[in-house]
């Protein structure tokens, strides 16, 4: 059975949304979960950025929470909160907690002279 959903990629064809993956986390000793994740949160980085949210010390502020990010993972709380661990091990992310039930603020990292 041949499935009508999806049509052939063609020149013409217009691009759906998608979601920029960064290259250098590719060969990164990280979980798919937590390469995904890092993925979103790049892509939530950009959209924070366009609105403003900039720190003093000119660093992106975001958040995203581990609520929302299980949602668009699709996983459970424990792998999700295992994947922003392992962000947060490797360096990529630094979360900063707001406590009072508030989200932690959220800064990304990149590697040294990726950025523009």
């Amino acid at each position: 059975m041949q499935n009508n959903i999806f049509i052939p990629y063609k020149a013409d064809s217009a691009v759906p949304p998608y979601l920029p993956f960064p290259r250098f986390l590719i060969p990164l000793d990280l979980s798919n979960d937590a390469k995904v994740l890092y993925a979103l949160l790049f892509d939530r980085a950009g959209i924070s950025k366009e609105n403003g949210f900039i720190e003093a010390d000119r660093t992106v502020r975001l958040y995203f929470t581990v609520q929302e990010a299980k949602e668009k993972l699709r996983r459970s709380r424990q792998v999700t909160t295992r994947a922003f661990q392992e962000l947060e091990r490797s360096g990529l992310i630094v979360r900063r907690k707001q406590g009072l039930g508030r989200p932690a603020v959220i800064t990304l990292r990149i590697p040294a002279g990726k950025e523009d």
